[in-house]
């Protein structure tokens, strides 16, 4: 009898487990990827650069259609300090194929939530149509 109530209770703490990660990986997986995206790139925001760029385990990524003042005037420095905010924070980056300087182009979401859609939500930045390549603003 003993040893059926462990065996329940091991059972029980087993099945929790499970439950945590498939929860755990449905949250991470975001929303559909876009089938246009040439590579996904997932992982911690390692470095900020400024308001459009930062970096996800160490690779540059430039935020496509979103455009954000220069570090050099104060909106800018707003911008960056703003974005700092998201340092350590996991991101998913469906990557274009461009490349702007060293760095890859990218539609980007942070814990599910579109990253230049919070950024112009908040009035930091603008979107940029010219550099939207996939329409989607």
């Amino acid at each position: 009898m003993r040893y059926s109530l462990i065996l329940i209770i091991i059972g029980l703490l087993v099945l929790t487990s499970i439950e945590r990660f498939v929860g755990f990986n449905a949250e991470v997986s975001d929303k559909e990827i876009d089938s246009r995206a040439v590579s996904i790139l997932r992982g911690t925001i390692t470095h900020v650069r400024d308001g459009d760029t930062f970096e996800v385990q160490g690779t540059p990524v430039r935020i496509s259609a979103l455009d954000c003042p220069e570090n050099s005037t104060s909106s800018g420095q707003k911008a960056t300090r703003f974005t700092q905010q998201f340092k350590g924070k996991q991101a998913v980056c469906e990557l274009t194929g461009a490349k702007t300087y060293d760095r890859v182009v990218g539609y980007c979401s942070i814990e599910g939530k579109d990253f230049a859609q919070i950024m112009i939500d908040n009035k930091l930045c603008k979107f940029w149509p010219k550099y939207d390549v996939w329409n989607r603003y």
